[in-house]
């Protein structure tokens, strides 16, 4: 009992300075890892904008200059003139279409993508928050343990220095407390190393948590929807069934119009004994419009429509292998969190009964009633009662995590 409002008075020292689990969540929005997403996604818009623009009419303008060796009445020394040209893709046998539907698909895919991503996020730092809480409830009950074999330490010092019991029960309990000096270490080593991954995951410092952090109450029968990943996963598939659609053998047609403005220099005109008027114009223009159809390829378009419809089927059997994996291990999930939820109940029955066995233990051995071995045995049953019972708490807590992940749900709607 004295444990427990140890802790509890440890708590509302920490908790006013302590990171919530809220903010982390909120502040992971500015993960690399999610920026880097988000980026990708802009990247796509862009390139579905570029291959629209791509069937858009062109317009080019340019100059042009030519120079012949020999002129002559034909072919004057120079010529040069400004040009506008104007080109227009009118019909690409539907290769267009697909391109376009494949595009939207993959923008799709990739903002569930983001999603998948920032959830994934958040289930790892409710995982690292409550496992780094555990690690610092077994600090702080080894800090109580400690404290209480240095009250018995200086009580058993000054009876050894009177001679009034022997020396092997002061040095066992010294021993207990350099073997409980190692574990703290190791713990606070774990401990740091909890809260470096929170500040990577969440983009802020954290140094204090909050013990009272919990999920809310969730219904484990509630019905289940697609994860982020798995809708992500569904576009990405649709995406490369749009692609056959690009290899046909249908017509392409194109327009296209030139208009050039000529100026000749230094024309060779011969002497004729009979007057000769040279017409030369100072522009043409050219209208022009191409129609072409592959009739034969060697099957070439037909073997890429081929490979395409493959390549959509084996994603689709990808997908389909995933959505049963998704079913699967929410039965999982939710096993193990009924499990987590029984294993509180155990491990507070297990704390209740140490802390009696050790008060009476207490009591016995500062009345010398019992030896340093049982009295030690019990502080040692009533640390590990502890350390079970908040550990099985803040397991419940990530098991909910683990179920609503597995269940499609968005995390931060349970905090």
């Amino acid at each position: 009992m004295l444990l427990r409002v140890w802790f509890c008075l440890l708590s509302l020292l920490t908790i006013l300075e302590a990171k919530g689990l809220k903010e982390l969540l909120y502040q992971s929005s500015k993960n690399s890892l999610l920026e880097a997403q988000e980026y990708q996604t802009k990247a796509l818009h862009s390139q579905k904008q570029a291959l629209y623009a791509g069937y858009l009419p062109k317009v080019e303008i340019g100059y042009a200059y030519t120079e012949f060796k020999n002129p002559d009445i034909f072919y004057p020394k120079n010529t040069n003139g400004v040009y506008l040209e104007a080109s227009w893709l009118l019909f690409d046998g539907l290769k267009r279409e697909g391109k376009l539907t494949s595009a939207d698909y993959q923008i799709q895919s990739s903002k569930f993508q983001t999603q998948a991503t920032q959830e994934q996020i958040h289930l790892q730092i409710i995982q690292t928050y409550f496992q780094a809480l555990s690690v610092e409830s077994q600090i702080n009950a080894l800090k109580y343990q400690q404290k209480e074999l240095e009250e018995s330490i200086a009580k058993y010092q000054i009876l050894v220095f009177s001679e009034l019991t022997s020396k092997d029960t002061l040095e066992a309990i010294k021993a207990q407390f350099s073997q409980n000096a190692y574990q703290l270490e190791s713990a606070n080593v774990a401990l740091r190393a909890y809260k470096e991954r929170l500040s990577l995951l969440s983009g802020v410092e954290v140094e204090d948590l909050n013990p009272n952090t919990q999920l809310k109450s969730i219904e484990v029968y509630k019905p289940s929807s697609d994860t982020f990943a798995l809708q992500s996963k569904f576009y990405q598939v649709k995406g490369i069934e749009a692609t056959t659609s690009q290899y046909t053998y249908l017509p392409t047609i194109t327009f296209y119009n030139r208009y050039t403005n000529f100026d000749y220099r230094h024309r060779n005109i011969p002497t004729l004994p009979f007057p000769l008027a040279l017409q030369e114009p100072k522009y043409q223009n050219v209208f022009r419009i191409d129609i072409s159809m592959t009739i034969f390829d060697t099957l070439a378009t037909f073997r890429q429509r081929e490979s395409s419809k493959f390549l959509a089927l084996a994603a689709n059997a990808e997908y389909f292998y995933q959505k049963d994996l998704q079913k699967r291990e929410q039965v999982i999930a939710k096993n193990a969190l009924n499990s987590a939820k029984e294993k509180i109940k155990w491990a507070k029955s297990s704390l209740d009964s140490a802390n009696i066995a050790y008060a009476y233990a207490k009591e016995k051995f500062n009345a010398e009633l019992i030896d340093y071995t049982q009295y030690l045995k019990s502080l040692s049953l009533l640390l590990n009662a502890e350390s079970f019972y908040e550990e099985s708490r803040f397991d419940y807590e990530i098991k909910k995590a683990e179920f609503l992940f597995k269940n499609g749900e968005k995390l931060s709607d349970y905090l």
